[in-house]
């Protein structure tokens, strides 16, 4: 039993200092970063391509397929745009990967569990990030081979957008008949906002026309956007989550940053937590619990994962480098990540919703962070502490032990 306990101590050792000496890696140069992404994005393409990703994903979640796409292409996306002028076949590679994604979107296969007789069509869930994803193409390039397709397309949606916001009073429309999540609007007005960066500014006058609105229809128990609105009017049918705000964090920056900052300040007293110096997300606020559903995945201890995941991409965002890293780096140790040739997945391959949110964070922030700290350093000190304090007490007895027997055969 001894040699039994001895080969479990040491099991746990072993874990316990390879989990420090991850969560204190990261990467020394944006290219390094740039390199585990194109990994992590080789195995995307394996799934979505040869193993049926996309029809797997829709079977456990609502969305599963049009996510999954969308999720690899804006990654592509924002990779080519990180390495725009500097490296070609980057760009190439990006371009015809994102296109992929889109089409996909495009397909009836994508549309068959959303209604059509809604207005944008299919709701706004798939027309905003379809939208999203053809905005992140087209600032790419406007010039590749076949770009008028997409370019038509582009404008078409951009004056549909056009409409639904002069033309209601809400900001928010249906995803689905009698639902509306606040979260898809603001993926579609990221890329109506996208449409002035990549050809004329005809559009921004809507955009601050929306932001009032929305403005006016914060919750008014916190001030922030709700999770869930009345399809009539728009005001808060159900309080702040984190699995929503961790989305709409990533992409109001892009529309308003100033309007980001606050809700962000709003949001991070009651949502933004740690343990052990460990930094995760409330999937609701402080002092509250409440269940998992679709849209949070699991809720352990209040703990959010799906906002964890998703607020990696949203701290890089709003520009807050740091935490972004930290939260990367906590994700890329207990997500147990492991290469495999060219590829690079979490969890196993098992999860692949949570890779493909974990890689568009990551590349969501290559734009953005220095990339020069040290690629070594201890920055989870009560973590730290905890692991070496679980060591001591595990092998004290065996120290104690050691001691008296040599100390008996000295005499």
């Amino acid at each position: 039993m001894k040699y039994v306990f001895l080969i479990l101590i040491s099991i746990i050792t072993i874990i316990i200092l390879w989990l420090n000496f991850s969560l204190v890696t990261g990467y020394s140069s944006k290219q390094d970063a740039v390199s585990d992404a194109v990994i992590h994005l080789n195995f995307l393409e394996t799934e979505l391509k040869q193993n049926r990703l996309g029809d797997r994903m829709q079977q456990s979640y609502p969305e599963g397929f049009v996510f999954i796409n969308a999720l690899y292409g804006l990654s592509w996306c924002e990779l080519a745009l990180s390495s725009q002028g500097t490296d070609p076949a980057m760009k190439e590679r990006a371009l015809k990967e994102a296109l992929f994604a889109y089409n996909e979107i495009e397909n009836g296969k994508a549309k068959l569990n959303f209604d059509k007789t809604l207005y944008p069509e299919y709701g706004i869930f798939y027309f905003g990030w379809k939208n999203y994803l053809l905005s992140k193409i087209l600032s790419i390039d406007t010039s590749f081979a076949g770009h008028e397709k997409y370019s038509d397309a582009f404008y078409s949606n951009c004056f549909v957008l056009h409409q639904i916001i002069t033309g209601k009073e809400s900001p928010y429309v249906q995803s689905y008949k009698g639902h509306t999540w606040p979260a898809d609007m603001f993926v579609a007005v990221a890329s109506l906002k996208n449409y002035g960066r990549i050809f004329d500014s005809r559009y921004e006058d809507d955009v601050c026309v929306w932001i009032k609105k929305v403005r006016d229809r914060l919750d008014s128990s916190n001030g922030m956007i709700p999770h869930k609105a009345d399809i009539k009017n728009g005001f808060a049918a159900q309080k702040t989550r984190g699995s929503s705000m961790s989305l709409i964090l990533r992409l109001l920056p892009e529309i308003d940053s100033s309007f980001a900052a606050q809700q962000y300040g709003l949001f991070s007293k009651d949502y933004v937590s740690s343990f052990l110096g460990l930094p995760y997300l409330r999937e609701y606020p402080k002092g509250e619990d409440g269940i998992g559903d679709v849209d949070s995945g699991p809720v352990v201890f209040g703990i959010g994962f799906s906002g964890t995941v998703v607020m990696t991409g949203a701290y890089s965002a709003l520009r807050l480098n740091t935490l972004s890293e930290n939260q990367f780096r906590v994700l890329n140790t207990f997500g147990f990540s492991t290469k495999s040739g060219n590829t690079k997945m979490f969890l196993f391959g098992k999860y692949p919703m949570a890779d493909a949110f974990i890689v568009w964070g990551l590349t969501s922030g290559l734009n953005t962070r220095s990339f020069v700290s040290s690629n070594m350093y201890f920055w989870f000190p009560a973590f730290t502490l905890v692991g070496l304090s679980i060591l001591l007490v595990l092998w004290f007895p065996f120290l104690i032990r050691k001691k008296k027997s040599s100390q008996k055969s000295n005499i």
